[in-house]
């Protein structure tokens, strides 16, 4: 059986990133394992097995030890993927990959997709664990088109506020699409961690979240382009990542 290993620092990224390529795979007839670097800001073991149970993936479990590092909010603390050493990143995703012995793996893009420092360190760290590894890896990216028709969704609703927090750019170069997942599972998967987030309409949304959330400028997105397919861009082994920190 072809094996997918997903590789993410928060629970939460399997839905924003990857969910239809899981998915897609799943139905495929591939064997999809997950990777979370950390519980997230929300606890993981509940949303996950959920989550996981909609997104067509198998199996889910830590990378690294539990608890080796945490989602502090964004503030890149001294435990944090951003603030850890690349090489201690690469060796775990390394020791997951050599457990599994994927045909793919699946991430966040080289900008982290969000522009959150953790991501782009597991983005880097798997690009290190290239290195060392036989297998093809895609990094989850957004279009800036998409970004903008998103962000267009949001003023209309919202006028003269800011959208998005301004790190979720996207980019213009050319993308590989994974498409034809099913919308509802992953509206679904949203709602286990955010409340409506997946299936309330956006206006009332904005009621209960910030223009500014990137989570809700992500939503916006999926409203103004499509849930069922997700884009990537190849990563390769690359000796010289820039540290994250």
């Amino acid at each position: 059986m072809r094996t997918a290993l997903v590789v993410h620092a928060h629970p939460d990224d399997e839905v924003f990133a990857t969910a239809a390529a899981t998915s897609v795979l799943h139905e495929q007839g591939w064997h999809v394992v997950l990777r979370v670097a950390t519980a997230g800001l929300h606890g993981a073991s509940d949303h996950l097995d959920a989550s996981c149970a909609l997104l067509g993936i198998d199996e889910w479990d830590w990378l690294g030890a539990a608890g080796q590092w945490i989602d502090d909010g964004g503030r890149n603390g001294p435990r944090t993927l951003a603030a850890a050493s690349p090489q201690d990143i690469a060796e775990a995703i390394q020791a997951a990959a050599d457990a599994v012995d994927p045909e793919l793996i699946l991430t966040v893009g080289s900008d982290g997709l969000t522009g959150h420092p953790d991501h782009i360190a597991v983005s880097q760290g798997v690009q290190r664990a290239l290195q060392h590894l036989d297998c093809r890896a895609l990094g989850a990216r957004v279009r800036a088109q998409d970004v903008r028709a998103g962000a267009q969704l949001v003023q209309q609703l919202a006028p003269g506020q800011q959208v998005g927090s301004g790190h979720v750019k996207g980019c213009d170069t050319p993308l590989l699409e994974v498409g034809g997942a099913s919308e509802q599972q992953r509206r679904l998967a949203l709602d286990e961690y955010y409340d409506g987030l997946g299936s309330r309409p956006l206006a009332e949304l904005l009621g209960v979240h910030r223009a500014s959330s990137d989570g809700l400028l992500l939503r916006a997105v999926f409203d103004a382009t499509g849930w069922q397919t997700d884009r990537f861009e190849e990563l390769t082994a690359w000796s010289d990542v820039p540290s994250s920190r």
